[in-house]
């Protein structure tokens, strides 16, 4: 008992002896003194000093001492050893530092210089890298009872902690951040010099940064008075990014902004961006300059709340109205654009225009030219003596060099016609259509750029020459079909009509050879449709094969030309229909008929002509063949044959082999065979191969040696003959 009541002597002042017992009760005066032990400060006696009052030197020296006090730090000792970072803020109070405002810019911190120390001060400086002797203290009023607790479980003065004594030397140092400093505020290390040393023996990167980030943020004002700039920060990278500065613009700034985007954005209208805030509990609406400005000072604190409202208000109402004056200003510049591009279209058009009336001027000259013209040739009776080239020709010349290209658009074609008719009409009153077929033909294809149908090809924007769009609106007829049907059509429908023979085709297709590519196609079709066709048909229907002497096809393969196969199909079968009902009394020696079908090979398809032959001609020429051709050495009589051979370039090659070798090769095989099995001594066998050699003679006169079925024919034929020859059995095959 009485070794605890000593030990907790020596430990605690704080501690009471009653009877003798320990009180271990807690008074608010052990708090406080604790408290002050934790923070490095000892409460005082002394007065404090009023308002407006100042320190005296030895009451500031003895606060600062107080104040700069650490962890292990005995207040009550004028040798209390200092905390080095500490020293090193040195932080005092308000008067202090402006008195130390004025302090060397060689300074790297808010310490005195050297000069101004006292000679506690100066040790404490000398012994901060040595251990320090009071390591172990726990506070001013247990001076010596940490190091005794720590050398009872073996530590020694100047080792480390640890029972290898591989801990720390010094005692663990403090460091206050100034007053109402947060913590990292404006870059402030929280790091000690010991910690600093040490990350430095580790290799640590980082440590001169923040000392220079310290010294700026602890430097004074007159710091870097003299002309020496402050030192340049590296761009490390920091735990904490700095707050950008608020960059504020001007009007003028904004809207030379707004021009730069109006030449970009011009296809596009002005439109207010609408941006919705769900960060905070409410939901509000905010614009992109309010997301460009952070919150500052002003905006965060509460001081003063009439005038901020104020001013934002101004700045909200100014800020209106610089966005109403940008997007007034990117309307007015679509306006602008929009304009001028309508004056830009209005000055073509006018130049168009321009170049019309130019135009238009030039064709009326013409016009007055061409009425001249054709008043004097009425005057003087040159209709009857002149054509239109020889009266016109010099101003259709000057239409075709300068409008090519505009004909319709400036109504040539009218202009034409108007004094082509009259001629056209005057002459046609004596145009013998047989006579002269050709008749007009060479002024209208000289001048047929001029005048202008509907089923001409236009020009497409390219230049290029395409079909003309087909239109839902009924046609109308132009200048010049109306001029060909009422003029040119009449009068060669009277011809042909009252004048043409349907035996005597020439003058007709001529004509219709001559203008099919000047005519319109609805007068093309006129002709054909309704005068021309009728007529060949009711020929075609009059005619009589047996009786009539000419042949049809000389008066009805001249149209192939120019009506073309497929307006005649009704009629071929017409005249195949008449021509099969003749030959069902035909006799294949009657040689007209060969003649009459040979020419319609080239106009009937080949499977028209084939199902013709093989219905109408076939079955003659195969009965007259069976009935009538005989096999005979000694008298041979060929014209069956001959009669069949005549139709071979019209019948098939396959049904011709098949006639030859049913009809012919079986009759002479079996005479072959006959004649070689009689006896050797009535068998002359050089006149069986002359018989033999004759025979290909025949075929070859023909040009049907080289057919498979007649060679096959005849090789067997001299494979009898060779087996009967070496003596052997004939076999016939």
């Amino acid at each position: 008992m009485g070794r605890r009541k000593q030990y907790m002597d020596d430990g605690d002042d704080s501690s009471d002896d009653e009877g003798g017992r320990i009180r271990f009760d807690i008074t608010d005066q052990d708090l406080e003194e604790e408290a002050e032990g934790f923070y490095g400060q000892h409460k005082t006696n002394k007065k404090r000093k009023r308002f407006g009052e100042d320190y005296t030197d030895d009451e500031q020296e003895e606060e600062e001492t107080y104040m700069h006090g650490g962890l292990g730090l005995g207040a009550g000792s004028s040798s209390s050893t200092v905390s080095p970072m500490a020293k090193f803020m040195n932080f005092t109070t308000a008067k202090s530092n402006t008195k130390s405002a004025t302090a060397s810019p060689q300074s790297t911190s808010a310490s005195p210089e050297p000069s101004t120390l006292t000679p506690n001060k100066r040790q404490e400086r000398k012994m901060k890298a040595q251990p320090s002797s009071d390591f172990g203290k726990f506070n001013a009023y247990s001076t010596g009872f940490g190091q005794r607790m720590l050398e009872k479980m073996g530590w020694k003065t100047g080792e480390g902690l640890g029972e290898s004594g591989s801990g720390i030397v010094n005692p663990i140092e403090t460091k206050l951040r100034p007053k109402q400093m947060g913590i990292g505020f404006r870059g402030f290390s929280e790091r000690t010099e010991e910690q600093k040393q040490e990350a430095k023996r580790r290799g640590e990167v980082g440590s001169s940064d923040e000392d220079e980030d310290m010294e700026e943020a602890t430097a004074l004002p007159g710091d870097f008075a003299g002309g020496k700039q402050p030192l340049a920060k590296r761009e490390a990278w920091k735990r904490k990014s700095r707050k950008p500065k608020s960059v504020f613009k001007t009007a003028a700034a904004i809207l030379a902004e707004s021009t730069n985007d109006d030449q970009h954005h011009l296809q596009q209208p002005a439109t207010q961006q609408k941006i919705i805030d769900m960060t905070g509990p409410q939901i509000k609406e905010v614009t992109m300059a309010d997301l460009q400005q952070s919150a500052t000072w002003i905006e965060t604190t509460t001081r003063l709340p009439e005038l901020r409202h104020n001013l934002r208000l101004i700045v909200d109402l100014a800020k209106g109205d610089l966005e109403n004056l940008s997007r007034d200003k990117q309307s007015n510049a679509l306006r602008m654009k929009t304009m001028e591009e309508e004056c830009e279209v209005i000055r073509h058009r006018k130049t168009e225009e321009e170049t019309r009336m130019t135009k238009i001027q030039d064709v009326k000259e013409m016009a007055l030219d061409l009425k001249n013209a054709s008043r004097n040739a009425l005057a003087t009776v040159g209709y009857e003596h002149a054509n239109v080239t020889a009266l016109f020709g010099h101003v259709f010349e000057q239409m075709q060099q300068k409008y090519s290209t505009e004909i319709e658009q400036l109504g040539l074609d009218q202009l034409v016609v108007a004094v082509w008719a009259p001629i056209m009409k005057f002459k046609s009153a004596h145009w013998d259509v047989l006579v002269d077929p050709t008749w007009g033909a060479a002024d209208v294809q000289k001048w047929r750029s001029l005048l202008v149908s509907n089923d001409d090809p236009v020009r497409d924007e390219t230049g290029l020459l395409v079909p003309r769009p087909k239109s839902k609106e009924t046609l109308k007829a132009t200048p010049y079909e109306t001029m060909m049907n009422t003029i040119w059509l009449v009068r060669v429908r009277s011809a042909i009509n009252n004048q043409w023979n349907i035996r005597d085709p020439d003058p007709l297709v001529q004509l219709l050879e001559t203008w099919k590519p000047l005519l319109p196609r609805f007068i093309f079709e006129n002709i054909v449709n309704q005068l021309v066709l009728p007529k060949i048909s009711r020929a075609v229907s009059d005619w009589d094969p047996r009786n009539d002497p000419e042949m049809i096809h000389t008066w009805i393969h001249p149209w192939l030309p120019v009506l073309e196969a497929w307006r005649l199909g009704e009629l071929f079968t017409t005249i195949r229909h008449k021509l099969a009902v003749v030959l069902r009394v035909w006799h294949p020696s009657d040689e007209s008929a060969l003649h009459i079908i040979m020419p319609w090979k080239e106009v009937w398809t080949r499977q028209q002509m084939e199902s013709f032959i093989n219905k109408s001609v076939l079955p003659k020429l195969t009965r007259i063949m069976r009935d009538e051709f005989i096999v005979n050495p000694r008298e041979q009589q060929l014209d069956p044959l001959i009669w069949c051979m005549a139709w071979k370039d019209i019948i098939s090659e396959p049904i011709l082999s098949q006639l030859i070798e049913n009809e012919f090769f079986t009759k002479w095989l079996d005479v072959l065979y006959k004649w070689l099995t009689l006896s050797r001594d009535r068998v002359n066998y050089d006149e069986v191969r002359e018989w033999y050699l004759w025979w290909r003679q025949v075929f070859g006169s023909y040009e049907l040696d080289e057919n498979k079925v007649v060679s096959a024919s005849f090789r067997k034929g001299l494979d009898m003959m060779a087996m009967a020859a070496n003596g052997q059995p004939v076999i016939k095959s």
